[in-house]
């Protein structure tokens, strides 16, 4: 069932129908995903989703 969200959830964002930008707390490099990760478990304040990339260093 929710495999069928995601497609459609993704081309809403892509298509600017749902604006994701105020969601997003930061984009962080994957080896401090840990660190980031264990403030999201602990329910920080204003801090909803996290982008963990590659490319940051």
């Amino acid at each position: 069932m929710f495999n069928l969200c995601y497609p459609r959830t993704i081309d809403l964002g892509a298509g600017g129908n749902i604006v994701v930008g105020p969601l997003i707390a930061a984009i962080a490099a994957l080896k401090d995903g840990p660190r980031w990760f264990a403030r999201l478990h602990a329910r920080e304040p204003n801090l909803m989703k996290i982008i963990l990339t590659l490319r940051l260093q």
